[in-house]
């Protein structure tokens, strides 16, 4: 889907992560499901109204991110942002993901309006590391 108007230059594309993706970005970003599946039952009952594929992160809760981290170099431009949104306890756990494929720099989290860690930040590393 195109957006017309002064934003016309973005472009809106659905995908099963990156199935349908022939071109490459300038920033990808994600909200995967992050949620450990044993876990999904013990959330509140509005939340578990969600469908499970948008709630559902493996065993660990970091079943997609680890498929993003690994697949998501290939569709950045050069210099590249990739941004993961990510739950609150899982900060060490994505930047380790991320530092394991050495792929990205300059990687960071920001903190959401309650103070939580919340997206986490890196850069496509250049050909020349």
């Amino acid at each position: 889907m195109s957006i017309a108007g002064p934003q016309k230059n973005i472009n809106i594309i659905e995908s099963d992560l990156f199935e349908n993706i022939n071109d490459k970005f300038d920033i990808i970003v994600s909200n995967p499901p992050y949620i450990k599946s044993d876990v999904i039952r013990t959330l509140d009952k509005e939340v578990q109204h969600e469908p499970k594929i948008a709630l559902d992160g493996g065993k660990d809760g970091l079943e997609i991110y680890r498929r993003i981290i690994d697949e998501a170099y290939k569709y950045l431009r050069p210099n590249g942002y990739l941004a993961l949104e990510i739950g609150y306890d899982q900060k060490e756990d994505v930047i380790e993901l991320i530092k394991d494929k050495k792929k990205y720099s300059n990687i960071y989290s920001k903190k959401d309006l309650a103070g939580n860690d919340r997206i986490i930040v890196c850069k496509k590393l250049s050909k020349k590391h």
